[in-house]
């Protein structure tokens, strides 16, 4: 059975189970009732006093975290998690994935982390940890459980620092698993097309963001019983059969796991249970052409501060633009047979960053601009 036909019947049980108990006990007050005629009831009956009206209760406070370190933290994680496939690639015997997967830390991440760390002091000891795993991968060194060691203590130490002492705040780590499960949709979206595992490297990403959130949860999982049983039921339902999706980091390309649909139902109950049961601010995910109005905003914005002067805050806002914007459509375009579309998106959005950075003539990136948005309008059709 799917993990959605699993879902829809433990549901129907419990409506089923419910209703009988509903049923019984009604039956049993309608046999204990009096039935004495009208005749034998006495004419007037004492008011029982009334009782003071119960005070309505107090709505519990919704928890919110602060937004800028969680992003800061949930790249971090993700770094994390690009280690645990990489040495899984390696004990699987495949030293080309473990590479790429070591390489994915720097290469994606380090430009959005830098900065923060560098504040920190914690910059050049991750880096300088992440750069010796990866050359060791790429000599194949037989004693790179040491470096891949050193690298995951490095991250996980530049992780606990940012967060600081919201790191001990249960609720900070439920929106950690949250933001980490979301690119497990993410990147599973990508992994499969047409029912078969196209993209391996994408199955393994999410595989290791996975591996990560569900190394996080145990240690919250005693809160999220106190705060509502029923959610936590849900939450180990849901991630025992996310386990059986991710149970094996080896898998042929062709053999998918199970329909992304499927993974994010599974997903987005973890997120949900999660959310109500640590009281989390939740938001309604953004449509296609809102995502699609925002990216092109901030693209403008981007624009609007490279003629000021501001290269560095242009940067930022195309980088934001593609992570925070494109990036989230990108699997729901994939599903609909755009990848190779998404891939010439993705590559103008680089050419965009690196433009600003290397300080390209106004009318040229304006040029670009006009470019990705003319895309956009294609990706909006197609999502509609």
């Amino acid at each position: 059975m799917s993990l959605a036909g699993q879902c829809l019947f433990r549901r129907i049980t419990r409506i089923v189970v419910v209703t009988s108990l509903i049923l019984l006990l009604s039956s049993c007050g309608a046999e204990s009732a009096p039935s004495g005629s009208p005749a034998d009831t006495p004419a007037s009956v004492p008011s029982t006093p009334t009782a003071p009206a119960t005070p309505s209760p107090v709505a519990t406070p919704v928890t919110t975290v602060d937004e800028e370190t969680l992003e800061l933290v949930s790249a971090l994680a993700q770094i994390w998690g690009h280690l645990e496939a990489s040495a899984a690639s390696i004990e699987a015997g495949d030293w080309s994935y473990a590479e790429a997967h070591a390489g994915h830390p720097v290469a994606e991440y380090w430009e959005q982390v830098e900065g923060p760390l560098t504040e920190q002091g914690l910059a050049q000891p991750l880096r300088e940890a992440l750069d010796r795993y990866l050359h060791a991968v790429e000599r194949q060194a037989s004693d790179y459980q040491q470096a891949h060691q050193a690298a995951v203590s490095q991250t996980r130490e530049a992780l606990e620092a940012v967060a600081g002492e919201s790191w001990n705040d249960p609720a900070f780590r439920a929106e950690l698993i949250r933001h980490l499960l979301e690119s497990v949709e993410h990147e599973y979206s990508e992994a499969v097309q047409d029912g078969q595992l196209a993209e391996l490297v994408e199955y393994q990403d999410a595989w290791g963001f996975f591996t990560v959130a569900r190394q996080l949860y145990p240690d919250i999982a005693q809160q999220v019983q106190a705060g509502s049983s029923e959610a936590a039921e849900e939450i180990e339902h849901e991630l025992a059969e996310l386990d059986r999706v991710f149970g094996s980091f080896i898998v042929q390309p062709g053999q998918a796991p199970a329909s992304p649909e499927e993974v994010n139902e599974a997903v987005g109950e973890v997120r949900a249970e999660l959310a109500k049961a640590l009281q989390l601010a939740t938001t309604e995910p953004k449509g296609p052409a809102e995502t699609i109005a925002e990216i092109k905003a901030m693209m403008q914005q981007a624009l609007d501060a490279y003629a000021r002067g501001e290269q560095d805050e242009a940067y930022d806002l195309a980088a934001d633009a593609y992570l925070e914007g494109f990036e989230k459509i990108e699997g729901d375009l994939i599903q609909r047979g755009e990848r190779e579309f998404v891939e010439e998106v993705e590559i103008q959005f680089k050419e965009l960053r690196d433009g600003f950075r290397q300080g390209r003539p106004q009318e040229e990136l304006q040029a670009l601009v006009d470019e990705i948005s003319g895309k956009l309008d294609h990706a909006l059709e197609v999502l509609q």
